[in-house]
C-alpha cells in the first residue's frame, strides 16, 4: 500500500489544481553554440506583457525564486528557505487553502507575506498569525495569509510567498531585469480550453525572436520558447538547475509493478500454506459432508475465513501505516499524511484488500470444499502432485526477484561507498562556508571579515570565493577569447573567482605554471585553467603564457591546475576557468583546526554579529553539501534495501510454504526411511536438496537480469564501480544461506518425527 500510495502521488503531480489541464510553464531553449543548447525554466520579465496580448492566453503569472531569506522576528534572527516573489494573481491561477487570512489580504499591500501553516507554527507557535510583523533586511513585512502545507504531489514546495512588487521596490533591481536579455522569472500561463500548445509555442518563439535581435539587427534564431503542461514539470529532468527530486516515470512503473508482484506473490504464498495444511483439515471436511454439508456450505465457510483473515490484515495495515508514515516520509522525502477523507488512500486500501480476498480465498475454498469424504476416510492422497511444478516454478520466480534485489543492494552500496571515498582532487575536511548577504555587499568587505577570522586560534585558514568548490554552478559562454579561437566556437565553461590562498587551502595540484600571486594587480586579468579546459578549448602550445581574455579583461594563462571534481560524480569534469576578482566573491570558506570546529563556528558568529547584526548566520560544512548532491541516490539505496528485505521475506514465506507442503506429503516416506535406518542428517539433506537446486536455478536467471538493471542504473554516473563476479557470487551465497535457514525448521521437524505416528494408520 505504501508503494501504491507513492506511485499514485507521483503520477498525480500538480493535477490537483482546478486549472491544471490549461496551465503551462514557459520554458526556454537557448542554443549557445553549435555543440550546446541550454534548457531553462526562466524567461525575461518583459515576456508577460506580450503574452497577455495573445488570444489563447487567459491569465499570466510569474515568480522569482529568492531561494533563502534572513528574517527577524522580535529579537530572533532566522534563515528560511523555499522563498519566492510572486505576481499578485498567483493565488488565482494556483489553488491554495487558507487557514488564516486570504489571497485578497495578500494582494492588498506591497510588503505582505504568506506562509505555510507549518512555518507559522514553527515561527509563532500558532497558525492564526495574520497581522504579525516580520522584518526582512531593514523593512517590516506583515503576515497577510497562512495556507495549508504544500501537498506531497506539488511542484511548488514554497514555504514563503512575497509580492513581486516588493522585489521591484528597489529601482536598480527592476531596471536590471527590465530587458529581454535577463532570464530571471518563471512564467505560467492559463490557456483557453481550445488552445493548441504547439501553436502557442510557435507564437512565443516569434515574440522572443523579434524582441532579441542579433548583432545585425535581424530577429534572433538562437532562442525557442515552449509552453510545457503543468503536469509535465515534475518529470522534466532536462531543465538546468532542476531539483534532484524530479520524477522518473520508468521508476514509477517499476515500483508499481513491484507492488503488484509483492501482493500477488504474498497471496500465492498464503494459498500454498493453506493447501499444504489441507490434509490436517481433510477429516473435518469429510465428517461435515457425511453429516449433510454441501460443497457450497463448505465453500462459504472457508471463504469467510479468508475474508476475516484479509480484513484483519487490513486493520493491521492501517495501523502500521499510521505508525510508519513518518519513517516513510523520511525515506521518500515527501510529506504524506494519513487522512481518512483522502479518496486516493481508500482506493488503494479497499482495492488491495479486495484483491487479496479474491486471490487468497477462491482457490483454497474450492479445493477444500471439493474433497470427497470416502477418499478422505480411506486415507487416499487427496492433495495429489499435479501442481508440484507450478509450486516449484513460483519459488524460482520468488528467489529470482530476491537475488536481483540482493545484487542491486550490493551494487548500490558499493557505488555509494565509491562516491563517499573517491579522491576528488581537493581537500574539504574541517571546512565550512557562509555568504555575506547581497544587500550588504557595499557595507561589508569580505577581506576585512577574513582578516578578523584569521586572528582566531581555532581557524587554520580562510579564503574568499564566488562559488562552493563542491558545486560550481556558475558558467559562461562567449565571454572569452584566445589566439586561434574560431568565431563560432563558444563552448560552455564553468567559472570561479578565487584568491591567492585558495589553492593552498584546498590542496589543489598544479600541472604547469603557477597560481595567482598575492596582491598582484597583473593577476587580476590572468586566468588558471583546468586540464579539461585546455583539451576542450584546444589552446595553442605551450598553453602557459597564451593570451586569454576573460570577462572583459585582457590577460594570459598563468597556470594549469589538475582536474578536480567540482560537481556531482554523475557529471563529467567540465572546462573550468579560475580568475582573481574580489568583486565577484561574497562567499567565505573557513578551515577549522582539527577538533576545533565548534570553536571556529563560535568565532565566526561573534564577528558576524558585530559586522552583520540584522542577519542570521547560515553556515554549511562542505561535507554536508557534498552529501546532499547524492540525496536522490541515498533514497534509491534506502528503497533498494527496503524492497530487498520485503523480497527476501516473501520468498522465505513461499519456500516455507512449499517445505511445509512437501513435509506433509512425504510424511509416510520419511517414516519408512527412518524405520529402514536413515539418519536425521540424511533425511534433512533429502528434503533440502530439491530446494537448494531451485535457488541455484534462480541465481542463474537472476544474474543477467541484475547485471542489466544495474548497468543501466550506473549509466547515470560518469564515474562508477565495475560490475565484477564477486558481487553476483556474494548475492548467490546469501540467497542459498537464506533458503537453507528457511527450510531447516520443517526439514528437521520432519526428520525428528516418530515414525510410529506417521505409519500407525497403515
Amino acid at each position: 500500500m505504501f508503494i501504491l500510495l507513492w506511485a499514485q502521488n507521483e503520477l498525480s503531480f500538480d493535477a490537483y489544481h482546478k486549472k491544471s489541464e490549461r496551465i503551462s510553464r514557459i520554458i526556454t531553449h537557448l542554443q549557445v553554440s553549435k555543440e550546446e543548447t541550454w534548457h531553462w525554466s526562466l524567461t525575461p520579465l518583459l515576456l508577460a506583457a506580450e503574452l497577455k496580448k495573445l488570444p489563447e492566453v487567459e491569465a499570466v503569472t510569474r515568480e522569482n525564486n529568492a531561494v533563502s531569506l534572513s528574517l527577524k522576528i522580535g529579537d530572533r534572527k532566522i534563515n528560511v528557505e523555499n522563498v519566492i516573489y510572486a505576481d499578485s494573481n498567483w493565488f488565482e491561477v494556483f489553488d491554495y487553502q487558507f487557514v488564516d487570512g486570504s489571497a485578497a489580504q495578500f494582494t492588498s499591500g506591497v510588503r505582505n507575506i504568506a506562509m505555510t501553516e507549518s512555518k507559522a507554527v514553527q515561527l509563532f507557535n500558532k497558525s492564526d498569525i495574520v497581522g504579525q510583523i516580520i522584518k526582512i533586511d531593514t523593512l517590516d513585512y506583515t503576515v497577510a495569509a497562512v495556507y495549508k502545507n504544500n501537498p506531497a504531489n506539488s511542484s511548488f514546495q514554497y514555504d514563503f510567498i512575497i509580492p513581486l512588487a516588493a522585489f521591484w521596490a528597489n529601482p536598480k533591481t527592476f531596471k536590471n531585469d527590465n530587458n529581454w536579455n535577463q532570464f530571471n522569472y518563471e512564467t505560467y500561463v492559463v490557456l483557453r480550453k481550445d488552445a493548441d500548445r504547439k501553436k502557442v509555442s510557435e507564437k512565443l518563439t516569434k515574440i522572443i525572436s523579434n524582441a532579441k535581435r542579433d548583432d545585425s539587427g535581424n530577429p534572433s534564431t538562437d532562442t525557442v520558447l515552449e509552453a510545457e503542461p503543468l503536469t509535465n514539470i515534475h518529470f522534466n529532468n532536462q531543465i538546468q538547475g532542476a531539483s534532484e527530486d524530479k520524477g522518473d516515470k520508468r521508476t514509477i512503473y517499476i515500483f508499481f509493478g513491484l507492488a503488484l508482484v509483492i501482493l500477488l506473490v504474498a497471496c500465492i504464498n498464503y494459498v500454498n500454506l493453506t493447501t499444504a495444511r489441507a490434509s490436517v483439515r481433510s477429516k473435518e471436511v469429510g465428517v461435515k459432508k457425511l453429516l449433510g454439508a454441501k460443497s457450497s456450505h463448505l465453500f462459504g465457510q472457508f471463504m469467510t475465513e479468508s475474508i476475516l483473515t484479509c480484513l484483519t490484515a487490513f486493520v493491521l495495515a492501517l495501523f502500521s501505516i499510521y505508525l510508519l508514515i513518518p519513517a516513510f516520509n523520511t525515506l521518500t522525502g515527501k510529506t504524506f499524511t494519513l487522512s481518512l477523507t483522502n479518496l486516493s488512500l481508500w482506493y488503494v486500501l479497499v482495492g488491495t484488500t479486495f484483491s487479496a480476498i479474491l486471490l487468497t480465498g477462491v482457490y483454497p475454498s474450492l479445493l477444500l470444499s471439493s474433497f470427497k469424504p470416502f477418499d478422505i476416510l480411506r486415507g487416499n492422497n487427496i492433495l495429489g502432485s499435479t501442481n508440484g511444478g507450478f509450486r516449484k516454478g513460483l519459488v524460482v520466480v520468488q528467489f529470482t526477484v530476491t537475488v536481483v534485489f540482493l545484487i542491486s543492494t550490493l551494487v548500490v552500496y558499493q557505488q555509494m561507498k565509491f562516491i563517499r571515498e573517491k579522491e576528488l582532487g581537493y581537500d574539504r575536511a574541517h571546512t565550512f562556508t557562509f555568504r555575506i548577504p547581497w544587500t550588504m555587499k557595499q557595507k561589508v568587505d569580505p577581506g576585512t571579515f577574513k582578516s578578523r577570522l584569521l586572528n582566531e586560534s581555532s581557524i587554520a585558514d580562510v579564503t574568499v570565493a564566488s562559488q562552493s568548490i563542491v558545486q560550481i554552478n556558475s558558467s559562461s559562454t562567449g565571454s572569452y577569447d584566445w589566439n586561434g579561437r574560431p568565431k563560432d566556437f563558444n563552448p560552455q565553461v564553468s567559472q570561479l573567482a578565487v584568491e591567492d590562498n585558495f589553492q593552498r587551502m584546498f590542496n589543489l595540484k598544479m600541472k604547469e605554471g603557477r597560481w595567482f600571486a598575492a596582491n598582484s594587480i597583473a593577476d587580476e586579468s590572468n586566468v588558471v585553467l583546468n586540464e579539461t579546459a585546455v583539451k576542450k578549448l584546444s589552446l595553442p602550445k605551450p598553453v602557459v603564457g597564451q593570451r586569454f581574455d576573460f570577462q572583459g579583461k585582457k590577460g594570459i594563462v598563468i597556470g594549469i591546475v589538475k582536474d578536480f571534481h567540482f560537481k556531482s560524480l554523475r557529471d563529467k569534469i567540465e572546462p573550468l576557468v579560475l580568475f582573481s576578482n574580489r568583486s565577484w566573491s561574497l562567499g567565505l570558506y573557513v578551515k577549522a583546526q582539527p577538533g576545533k570546529e565548534a570553536a571556529a563556528i563560535q568565532a565566526v558568529e561573534k564577528v558576524w554579529n558585530e559586522m552583520i547584526p540584522n542577519y542570521a548566520l547560515d553556515y554549511k560544512f562542505l561535507d554536508d553539501t557534498y552529501n546532499r548532491l547524492y540525496k536522490s541516490e541515498e533514497r534509491t539505496a534506502s528503497l533498494f534495501n527496503t524492497f530487498a528485505v520485503i523480497a527476501v521475506l516473501i520468498s522465505c514465506l513461499g519456500l516455507f510454504g512449499l517445505a511445509t507442503f512437501t513435509a506433509e506429503r512425504r510424511v509416510k516416506e520419511i517414516g519408512i526411511r527412518k524405520v529402514l535406518g536413515a539418519s536425521v542428517m540424511a533425511i534433512v539433506t533429502l528434503l533440502s536438496t530439491d530446494f537448494v537446486v531451485l535457488v541455484l536455478i534462480s541465481i542463474i536467471f537472476a544474474s543477467p537480469i541484475g547485471y542489466y538493471c544495474m548497468s543501466k542504473w550506473l549509466e547515470g554516473f560518469e564515474y562508477k564501480i565495475g560490475l565484477n563476479w564477486i558481487i553476483f557470487a556474494l548475492a548467490g551465497i546469501c540467497a542459498v544461506f537464506i533458503a537453507l535457514l528457511t527450510i531447516s525448521y520443517q526439514s528437521i521437524k520432519a526428520a525428528l518425527t516418530n515414525p510410529v505416528k506417521s505409519l500407525k494408520s497403515e
